[in-house]
């Protein structure tokens, strides 16, 4: 006999996303690679994939050293939310300030808010979920 979960009985799963998937990743197998910003190192979680490009989640790390504030940018998104895992960063935010990120700190950032890199740590790691997964960028200014 096959039983279906409550949820799906109710219809409260969304049927945009792909069932039937399980997509694993383990840190013994990372590989970073470069991407958006030459400053940051990126492991693709492969959510991605999974779910059609509706989602994107990496593994963000310094390539190297800090050397210089970022660009002022901002973001053509539906959603993006940060998780630090490790370090710490200081970013500016258009009509907020300064913002100091540490070791646990999480962020949902609105769409298209300007913001600038200030300065990280070396060890600064975060966890990145964007939607969708592919998305533009815009810079402002260096």
């Amino acid at each position: 006999m096959t039983q279906e979960s409550p949820q799906a009985a109710e219809g409260a799963l969304d049927p945009s996303f792909a069932k039937g998937k399980l997509h694993v990743t383990h840190a013994r197998d990372a590989v970073f690679e470069t991407g958006l910003r030459d400053y940051f190192d990126y492991r693709d979680l492969g959510m991605a994939e999974a779910t059609g490009g509706k989602v994107r989640a990496h593994v963000i790390r310094p390539s190297g050293p800090f050397e210089k504030a970022g660009d002022l940018h901002y973001h053509v998104l539906d959603f993006q939310m940060v998780y630090v895992l490790e370090g710490w960063a200081r970013v500016h935010f258009e009509g907020v300030g300064e913002v100091r990120f540490e070791a646990g700190s999480c962020m949902y950032q609105e769409p298209g808010i300007h913001h600038r890199v200030l300065e990280y740590s070396d060890d600064y790691t975060v966890i990145e979920i964007t939607v969708p997964a592919d998305f533009e960028t815009v810079s402002m200014a260096p």
